[in-house]
């Protein structure tokens, strides 16, 4: 045993492993062979399903490679003692047909809660490692054959209690979790719905004072829509003046034309009527210019009677049909002044186209 032993030494510092030269019916021993995490040849392992057993004790072994648990689920029995390992994968919990464990004289000071799983674990040795978790009151002293068997049981419900109770802290940690999310949740919902209060109060103030704003505008058009109808009832109404656009001059020219050929009619009219209508004509110069004074006589005092009133009630009306009436007047007194001078010029023309129509006669 001692030779052989040595032998496999010298060929693993010399050559690569040939795993299948050391598999004995359905164990690899690969013990003894200075393996290191990194040469430890888990894929050639991996390929011969018929190695359902694996012993690595006396190795260098310090951590399982990551692909090893993936890859041995099919060991039913694994030795690992003496081998300095430090920690086990947390995943170590899925070599579910694992039945017989060992893990003597290690540097382990946690076991995996994942141990829960191994159900099929029958056989555990843990002694000389310095195990915190779980203790050695839960480990025992795996002396013999029975107690190894005591801790593996030990050892497996331990880890389920434990298992349990982190489900139970996660499941707190998780509804603690949800409840802060719904209550964020809440919380959110409680700011979006205050805010859109907010919203709609500024809203419906904006609309009351746009509609207070109209409704001060209407009124204060209505106030001066009265103010303006009570001015215009008490006011009376403006009558307009048309003022002439003719001057002086051109009345006077209207007034002389007109009166001489009313004149001229009147004349022609009487010799007609009667021939001794020459020597009576001095008198009806006289009427005329007479009744011509009278009429601006009177329209005088109505002028003047009509001023007074307009200056009272209408001073605005009055300055125009002042100036009208004033004008008025003076239109009358030209007229007759006209028709006297009308006169004069028309006698001198009769008495010479008279003593004509005489001469003839005779």
């Amino acid at each position: 045993y001692y030779i052989t032993n040595n032998l496999r030494l010298v060929m693993s510092k010399g050559s690569k492993i040939v795993v299948k030269d050391y598999l004995d019916r359905d164990e690899f021993d690969l013990s003894l062979q200075s393996l290191t995490n990194s040469t430890l040849p888990v894929k050639d392992l991996a390929a011969n399903k018929k190695g359902k057993k694996l012993d690595l004790s006396k190795n260098q072994i310090t951590v399982l490679p990551d692909n090893f648990v993936f890859s041995m689920g099919h060991l039913v029995k694994l030795d690992l003692s003496a081998n300095g390992l430090r920690v086990l994968p947390d995943n170590f919990g899925n070599l579910a047909l694992l039945q017989h464990l060992d893990l003597f004289n290690n540097k382990l000071t946690v076991l995996p809660v994942g141990f829960y799983k191994l159900k099929l674990l029958k056989w555990l040795d843990v002694k000389e490692n310095p195990l915190e978790y779980p203790g050695q009151e839960v480990a025992g002293l795996c002396r013999n054959d029975t107690e190894c068997k005591t801790c593996a049981l030990q050892v497996s419900d331990f880890m389920k209690k434990e298992n349990a109770e982190q489900e139970k802290k996660k499941q707190k940690e998780l509804e603690l979790k949800r409840a802060k999310k719904e209550a964020l949740k809440r919380e959110l919902e409680r700011l979006e719905e205050l805010e859109n209060e907010e919203k709609k109060r500024i809203r419906q103030e904006g609309k009351a004072k746009e509609k207070a704003k109209r409704r001060a505008e209407f009124e204060k058009k209505q106030s001066q829509e009265q103010i303006k109808e009570e001015s215009q009832k008490s006011t009376p109404p403006t009558i307009p003046v048309k003022h002439s656009s003719r001057s002086l001059p051109d009345l006077n020219r209207i007034c002389l034309m007109s009166a001489l050929v009313l004149f001229v009619v009147a004349v022609t009219l009487a010799l007609l009527v009667k021939p001794d209508f020459g020597d009576q004509y001095v008198g009806l110069t006289t009427v005329t210019a007479d009744v011509l004074k009278s009429v601006g006589d009177a329209f005088s005092p109505v002028a003047t009677t009509l001023n007074s009133h307009l200056l009272t009630h209408a001073p605005n009306i009055q300055k125009s049909i002042v100036s009208t009436g004033e004008l008025l007047r003076e239109m009358l007194e030209i007229c007759g002044d006209t028709v006297k001078l009308g006169y004069e010029l028309a006698i001198q023309e009769l008495s010479q186209f008279s003593t004509y129509i005489q001469k003839t006669s005779s």
